[in-house]
């Protein structure tokens, strides 16, 4: 399914996180406030060793996104290990964080030519904490600032809801004091509340701030983000999958509750095979297997059969998710 050969990697490298965020597909109603699927998992991580025969069997390789379904990539052991291997290896990173693990210390370490870090920060020391829940705002603050003080290239990218859309002028300038190369709002679809938070999750009042995701569920035409960047998905556990969003319902469905109903594979597996792993079947081998499904995937494209495509890439105006800050 894809246009050549594979230049882009978005790994997961663990599935541990130092948050609950109410949203968040990881935070649910078991011990430590993790969701069914995360209690029957446990905790995963790709290791150094993993990153290396991932490089082998791909050296096409030219940029990985660290960004995490469940996990976020600073929690993972060997998180500056793999950041600095690739950046060695002249392939770019872009590490997506809430900012919380780890120290100020490691975190200058790993500001390097080609490595990009995306702090998600939602809200000033007053708000962040209501979504990211158990994050800590002065350690955030310590880690950004030792990673820009010594020459590190970051984004800061807020969610805005109703709590926090306030904060964003503030939120904004105090992006750029820092030295933040970019402040940008995501526009936001994640509402509701659990038991990891006291206050309601609720939509922002403007409307600017909006992903109409929210309120409009249509079909629309296909345009995969994958197979026009040639990039595949890697989990914590090894699974591959064509992008993160197949590989999240892949995950979600292998450690459900052994009790619970079966889904229809093809409503949750996506041409997604549970035996595709790397450290059981050669990646290049699972990567031509997909690129052998390609006139499955335009046929279902074309047909509307995959939920996750159409949200995730339907050629829509609701695609464009960041709020113009120019």
């Amino acid at each position: 399914m894809y246009n050549g050969p594979i230049k882009k990697m978005h790994l997961e490298i663990t599935n541990r996180c130092n948050a609950a965020c109410p949203a968040c597909p990881r935070t649910g109603d078991f011990k430590g406030k993790l969701a069914g699927h995360m209690a029957m998992s446990g905790w995963h991580d790709l290791t150094l060793s993993d990153i290396k025969e991932i490089h082998k069997e791909v050296p096409t390789l030219k940029e990985v996104n660290l960004c995490g379904n469940f996990g976020d990539p600073a929690a993972a052991p060997d998180f500056f290990k793999i950041v600095n291997y690739f950046a060695d290896n002249n392939i770019r990173v872009i590490i997506s964080t809430n900012g919380g693990p780890r120290t100020p210390k490691a975190w200058a370490s790993i500001a390097r030519p080609g490595v990009k870090a995306q702090f998600h920060i939602d809200g000033d020391e007053d708000t962040n904490h209501i979504y990211r829940v158990g994050t800590k705002w002065n350690k955030i603050m310590a880690n950004a600032q030792a990673y820009l003080d010594a020459g590190g290239s970051a984004n800061w990218t807020l969610i805005p809801f109703k709590h926090n859309e306030h904060t964003i002028d503030k939120c904004e300038e105090l992006a750029n004091t820092m030295g933040f190369s970019q402040f940008k709002v995501k526009k936001t679809y994640r509402v509701g509340n659990n038991d990891s938070t006291s206050q309601p999750i609720e939509l922002p009042t403007n409307k600017k701030y909006i992903n109409e995701y929210v309120h409009k569920n249509i079909n629309r035409d296909i345009n995969c983000k994958a197979r026009n960047e040639d990039e595949i998905y890697i989990s914590a556990d090894g699974d591959v999958a064509p992008c993160c969003w197949t590989g999240s319902n892949l995950w979600q469905e292998k450690y459900k509750n052994p009790k619970s109903p079966k889904s229809p594979s093809v409503e949750n597996n996506y041409f997604v095979d549970f035996d595709n792993n790397f450290r059981t079947n050669k990646l290049s081998n699972i990567i031509d297997s997909y690129i052998d499904k390609t006139d499955q995937y335009e046929v279902a494209w074309e047909c509307k059969a995959f939920a996750v495509c159409n949200k995730s890439c339907g050629t829509s105006k609701w695609l464009d998710r960041y709020q113009d800050r120019s």
